[in-house]
């Protein structure tokens, strides 16, 4: 028995294990240093609900939207009055804690506009779609 080719395999195994579990970690979640861009997508932990960009039919605009399941079945959108011309849009955290959408020169193009927000550093999306900005 060469246990060499064992010792192989586990460890293929193993990194692919560590590389899963990292991939999943947070994927729910937006920061001011953990931001998505087009094309990233959030997911829910349930898996039912994506967060992420979009162009609708015959168009070239991107939007910011929250899908059931597939892009087919938007039910929110973000930028709705103010669609990116480009695949360049980010979502983050601003520096006044709102959740907001860039543009490709930084500029926002919508933001969450909470008021009297104390020190919120994240910004979580709940497996009913919402989202939820806490500290």
């Amino acid at each position: 028995m060469d246990l060499s080719k064992y010792a192989y395999v586990f460890s293929i195994l193993f990194i692919l294990c560590c590389y899963l579990l990292h991939v999943s970690i947070g994927i729910d979640t937006i920061t001011s240093s953990q931001f998505i861009k087009d094309p990233e997508t959030l997911i829910s932990k349930d898996g039912n609900f994506t967060l992420g960009f979009f162009s609708p039919t015959n168009s070239t605009n991107r939007y910011v939207g929250i899908w059931w399941k597939t892009e087919s079945t938007i039910i929110r959108v973000l930028n709705r009055n103010q669609p990116l011309n480009d695949s360049n849009g980010t979502v983050t955290i601003s520096e006044d804690g709102n959740l907001v959408v860039l543009n490709g020169q930084k500029q926002p193009i919508w933001s969450s506009n909470v008021f009297h927000i104390t020190s919120v550093t994240i910004s979580q999306f709940s497996d009913y779609g919402n989202i939820v900005l806490s500290d």
